[in-house]
């Protein structure tokens, strides 16, 4: 079987494929998208990524938005959830996957990592069920500056706490000298519950050894071949 990081090349266009940053991916590619994933309980997800000119006449930036699309286990398909956007530098590095999914393979979990370090962050757990998002957690740069650059290239999804809660992890890995666990807040609005700014938050450094649920990576989809 293919390596997952080259069945993602291989779905992601040429354009993607030849640009540069995290993940190998800038804002300004047209269209790339992760390969898709079944979880254990049937679903399939794929979250893709479209960028352009945001038309603005005073600026050249870059908007992204980020859609994720999911298929029961009978084939049906969930309405399609535009569920993020991002208006910001033109050329700036995109990471953007599946991290995996809950061990009863209902709910799905999506990491987003823009900009040169320190980066932004956005972390969301969706409930293919129901489907609608059930965690949705913003990072701005406050987090990730406190970490190296080495570090922030290696955060993921690592699971949840035994709260609950959505756990970044680090990795001991690429020049990132240990392994540490974050867990995550809900956002929180600058004067409202539910709009405006999101305030920024430091989330949690959890004691080593703390045991997480771990999240299932999930089964690649191979496409069908076509019949000549």
């Amino acid at each position: 079987m293919l390596p997952l990081s080259l069945l993602l090349m291989l779905f992601l266009q040429p354009s993607a494929v030849q640009s540069s940053g995290p993940g190998g991916l800038t804002c300004g590619v047209p269209d790339a998208q992760t390969i898709p994933l079944r979880s254990s309980a049937g679903f399939t997800a794929i979250l893709k990524m479209h960028s352009e000119d945001d038309h603005s006449k005073e600026s050249h930036l870059c908007a992204a938005d980020y859609i994720l699309e999911i298929s029961r286990p009978d084939g049906s398909a969930i309405p399609p959830d535009n569920y993020f956007t991002s208006d910001d530098d033109w050329g700036r590095p995109i990471a953007f996957r599946i991290d995996g999914f809950s061990p009863d393979g209902h709910h799905v979990f999506v990491f987003i990592l823009e900009g040169s370090h320190p980066g932004w962050i956005e972390a969301m757990e969706y409930d293919m069920t129901s489907g609608a998002i059930s965690k949705d957690v913003s990072l701005d740069r406050h987090f990730t500056r406190r970490l190296s650059r080495a570090c922030a290239a290696t955060l993921h999804i690592a699971g949840t706490s035994p709260a609950g809660r959505m756990v970044l992890g680090t990795s001991a890995k690429d020049g990132c000298p240990r392994t540490d666990l974050y867990q995550l807040s809900p956002n929180r609005y600058k004067g409202s519950l539910t709009g405006g700014a999101v305030l920024p938050q430091s989330p949690e450094k959890l004691p080593a050894g703390t045991r997480l649920t771990t999240l299932d990576p999930g089964s690649p989809v191979q496409p069908i071949a076509k019949i000549q």
